[in-house]
């Protein structure tokens, strides 16, 4: 584990910490990949498509996407000073977190309501806030593996 061996003794709560952050990622970001699919299936009248379209993103994204912030900041408190929140890499990933779940609470949760309601039109906000939400991942991602800035 290069990543780990870089910040110094690794404890068990440390490791416990990182994989239920790695958990809540693929928990918050899992049912994003999906949406396309059931906005098609809801389009076409699939009420269960529409009804999985609201649990997966509502009821799993954006849990998932909170744990995994609350954890990461954790992690970045148990490094024992290796990353601090005034490392670039951190503090652009925390602000990016906020605006993904500023845009699935203001953007998509009203989007989804309204298009499982038969609102046609709320089907670009939807594509918008999971493009977005696709976008910050990578980014997210990209942070996380090459630490720019530390």
């Amino acid at each position: 584990m290069l990543v780990l061996a870089a910040i110094g003794p690794v404890t068990t709560g440390y490791r416990i910490m990182l994989f239920i952050h790695i958990i809540a990622v693929v928990v918050a970001f899992a049912p994003l990949w999906l949406t396309p699919v059931l906005l098609r299936l809801t389009a076409a009248g699939d009420k269960a498509a529409a009804d999985a379209l609201d649990v997966s993103i509502l009821r799993f994204s954006l849990p998932g996407l909170a744990v995994a912030g609350i954890i990461g900041c954790g992690l970045v408190g148990m490094s024992e000073k290796q990353f601090a929140f005034a490392d670039p890499w951190v503090s652009t990933a925390v602000i990016l977190w906020i605006i993904l779940m500023a845009v699935l609470v203001v953007v998509a949760r009203p989007a989804i309501k309204a298009f499982r309601d038969g609102d046609a039109s709320a089907r670009g906000k939807v594509m918008m806030s999971t493009g977005i939400g696709h976008l910050i991942l990578l980014v997210m991602v990209f942070l996380m593996i090459f630490k720019p800035g530390s």
